[in-house]
């Protein structure tokens, strides 16, 4: 009885398992019945071509007339719409003494590229107004993000998908790193300030300029 019972369960699992793999839906058998897709004889055969009646421009043509298309475009939001941008124009200030932090970006026009989401901040040091020990801790932690040859931090961000929340992730890290700087429970005065040595700006030699002759 067992016996039985099994060689009838394995055929059930058999007769699914051939349905599964041969299926007669119409989907599957859309393919099938119209057999293989006959081709177009002599599809690319110049004899077969329309005959061309000189009615039309040819490729390079009809390439040459977008070009112009194109640059007739711009010359006229030059002549019409570039004019009312003088509306919006207003005068160049410059940064005032407490505005100490720049911003460096790129933008690149007509098309995205990864690299606009990129902010590079820079700051002076000495326009932080920060004590001995606390310029200390603070170039501690800055690390290799400090330039001796120009006595700025440097910073960047590309984290996020936005330049704006890039520019805000390096204010906020900025801050951290004052507020730190400026906490008295370690100063970290004992750890010594490993710096490299700022490069020479090379001048030429006075004497060799060519006196000058009257």
């Amino acid at each position: 009885m067992l016996k039985h019972t099994a060689t009838a369960s394995t055929k059930l699992a058999f007769q699914s398992t051939c349905k599964r793999q041969f299926s007669t839906a119409p989907v599957v058998l859309a393919g099938r019945q119209g057999g293989m897709r006959r081709k177009a004889e002599k599809k690319f055969d110049v004899d077969f071509m329309p005959k061309f009646d000189f009615d039309d421009q040819t490729t390079i043509g009809h390439t040459l007339f977008d070009n112009i298309r194109q640059v007739r475009e711009y010359l006229r939001k030059t002549e019409f719409e570039l004019p009312k941008l003088n509306a919006f124009v207003k005068p160049f200030e410059a940064p005032s003494a407490d505005k100490i932090l720049k911003f460096k970006s790129h933008t690149y026009l007509g098309e995205g590229h990864p690299v606009e989401r990129k902010v590079v901040m820079s700051v002076k040091v000495e326009d932080l107004n920060l004590t001995d020990s606390q310029k200390h801790k603070f170039l501690l932690l800055s690390g290799s993000r400090y330039n001796v040859n120009t006595e700025e931090l440097i910073m960047s961000s590309e984290r996020f998908p936005h330049r704006k929340q890039n520019k805000k992730f390096l204010i906020d890290t900025l801050n951290k790193l004052i507020a730190e700087s400026k906490d008295t429970k370690e100063t970290f005065a004992d750890i010594p300030l490993d710096l490299p040595k700022a490069k020479k700006r090379l001048e030429f030699p006075k004497e060799w300029i060519k006196a000058t002759q009257e």
